[in-house]
């Protein structure tokens, strides 16, 4: 019995010691396939509408490397580099989680925790923004106090917890499960929950109580509406209505007034190429070639970039003579592009095809400032609204107002006629950023490229 008592203590150690590691190994219990909460399990019935939501943006969330990455402070091979939330606020979890995996932090949050979306990720504990998330959302409250939002599911949603799926018709049911209607699924103010972000802010930010709301494009909408300007609401341009009768599910009778769940935008070719106008007029005022430009948001119910403050829409002009020699600029510094389109490497100062910063052209966006660094006192701009102490500028396309550019060159000797190429693009993530992360961003054409001969009187 004596020789037993080691042995035994020894077992229960190293039991202890498995649970310790099974503990310490994952934060959270990974999501389980199959279940009610997995997508693919809606999609046995609802065979169209999973196909599209699994191949959006939205479905694929989770898939983004770049969440992960802006969360973690990691770039593309893994490293930290301190870029992205956990670099600025170590080991704190923030309020991420409540928009990318919201089911599960508001699980979380009623058991008193919260959500670091970084381990989340990693331990595959949530289908993200699932069927079963939205379809069981009771109400979304907009929520402002004074002139602050208070945002993110966990302060504007009540979620229905009772086992029903909610679904904006009337007279639908289901062998499985009860249906309720919801009419506020084709309302604005759903999308508010995520579409609205006012940042709490941070003594390391200067603003503590009074951080910056870093996502407008809800109340840029809703103004808009309000004044009669937009028609449409969320739903009616990212859920384009899809013709005719459709099949909403597996055996159910097919229904007009179907919407696909594409949720389309930037990053669909169409949707980017009907949001502007462009208008360009050039002519020749003694030895300069001076250019007129006015991009106009007719296609958007709200400002151009929308989402994301690291997002831009970038005018290049480009003014040429006959030998394709480019022309001295001579217009004023506001007709040239802003550092945040592209300076090149910081070390070596070689540039890029995509470096145009300090081109002729035009910065459409709403970039986010730091607070001076505390041992150097430069500002960053176009950081994460986390980080930022205040909007930097607003140059963002407003719905149904031209945006004007002027740019004026020097004109060559001699008759010879000159030309001029606008180009207009759409990046979602600046290309310094970008570069620095190791993200890959592609330039999606906005227009197809205009190009004007001028001749010489």
């Amino acid at each position: 019995m004596e020789s037993m008592f080691p042995i035994r203590r020894l077992r229960q150690a190293f039991a202890c010691l498995l649970a310790f590691i099974g503990f310490t190994a994952s934060a959270y219990d990974p999501a389980v396939p199959g279940s009610f909460d997995d997508p693919q399990f809606c999609g046995a019935c609802h065979q169209r509408i999973y196909k599209e939501y699994s191949q959006s943006v939205m479905g694929t969330d989770l898939q983004n490397p770049v969440v992960y990455q802006f969360f973690t402070a990691t770039n593309a091979k893994g490293e930290k580099d301190g870029m992205g939330y956990q670099g600025f606020f170590p080991g704190h979890a923030g309020d991420c989680a409540q928009c990318h995996v919201p089911k599960l932090a508001i699980k979380e949050h009623q058991a008193g925790r919260e959500v670091d979306l970084g381990k989340a990720i990693k331990d595959k504990a949530d289908f993200g923004i699932s069927c079963t998330y939205c379809h069981t959302v009771q109400h979304v409250k907009v929520v402002k106090e004074g002139d602050r939002y208070k945002t993110g599911p966990l302060n504007t949603v009540t979620l229905d917890e009772s086992g029903a799926i909610h679904g904006p018709r009337e007279g639908v049911t289901s062998p499985g499960f009860e249906i309720k209607v919801n009419p506020q699924l084709r309302a604005a103010e759903f999308c508010s929950q995520c579409h609205l972000n006012q940042e709490e802010g941070h003594a390391k930010t200067r603003n503590e109580g009074k951080g910056v709301l870093a996502i407008s494009t809800y109340e840029d909408w809703k103004k808009l509406y309000d004044a009669g300007i937009v028609k449409q609401t969320c739903q009616e341009c990212h859920m384009p209505l899809l013709p005719g009768k459709q099949e909403i599910a597996v055996g159910a009778p097919k229904r007009y007034g179907a919407r696909a769940h594409t949720f389309v935008g930037a990053h669909d070719p169409e949707t980017l190429r009907n949001a502007v106008t462009f208008d360009m007029q050039t002519q020749v005022v003694g030895d300069e070639l001076v250019v007129n430009t006015a991009v106009e948001n007719v296609g958007a119910g709200h400002n151009i970039p929308g989402s994301g403050p690291i997002r831009a829409v970038l005018l290049k002009i480009d003014a040429t003579d006959a030998e394709g020699k480019v022309l001295s600029y001579t217009g004023g510094k506001d007709g040239l592009l802003h550092p945040l389109a592209g300076m090149g490497n910081p070390k070596t100062g070689q540039r890029g095809p995509q470096d145009w910063g300090g081109m002729p052209g035009k910065f459409y966006g709403k970039p986010l400032q730091s607070p001076p660094d505390p041992k150097t006192g430069q500002v960053r701009l176009g950081v994460g609204g986390f980080r930022a102490e205040k909007i930097a500028f607003d140059t963002t396309l407003k719905p149904f107002t031209p945006a004007h550019g002027e740019f004026r060159f020097k004109l060559p000797e001699g008759k010879a006629p000159v030309k001029v190429t606008a180009r207009l693009v759409y990046r979602w993530a600046t290309i310094g950023l970008a570069n620095a992360k190791g993200w890959k961003v592609v330039d999606r054409p906005m227009m197809d490229e205009v190009v004007r001969t001028v001749e010489r009187p």
